[in-house]
């Protein structure tokens, strides 16, 4: 199987450049049956089919997404589609087993976010952090 970002997302958000509060959660199980390997470049890792969430965006500079495991030693990734059609993956960041991804000068549309596992088999609790504020990472 593929990623399929024309299916519907497990959550769905609306954010617009200066969202308070800043950073925003949502709980996401990481884990799929698609080895997300395909994507090649540093992409890793089991994710499901259809994203897990998605993000429509407008107004903002930064943006950035990262996941954070409930149990220490849970090692997830993520997969961002980009509203250019672009993808962007990340396993580990910040000295830690949690990714991130940050888009640096975020365009305004859709973004479809993926949390995979790093093994397949795995499913794993966390909780997926949106932020434009560069302090905030795992």
């Amino acid at each position: 199987g593929t990623l399929d970002y024309t299916l519907a997302a497990g959550q769905n958000a609306t954010l617009s450049g200066g969202f308070l509060p800043d950073p925003r959660t949502w709980g996401v199980t990481s884990g799929g049956s698609v080895d997300v390997s395909y994507l090649g470049g540093t992409c890793v890792g089991w994710a499901a089919q259809a994203p897990d969430f998605q993000l429509s965006w407008s107004g903002g500079t930064q943006l950035r997404f990262y996941w954070i495991a409930n149990i220490v030693g849970d090692d997830a990734v993520l997969v961002v589609n980009d509203p250019a059609g672009n993808w962007h993956c990340n396993d580990d960041s910040y000295s830690t087993l949690n990714p991130t991804v940050t888009f640096g000068a975020a365009m305004n549309g859709t973004y479809d976010v993926w949390v995979g596992s790093r093994w397949n088999g795995d499913f794993d609790s966390g909780t997926l952090y949106v932020t434009e504020l560069g302090g905030n990472h795992p």
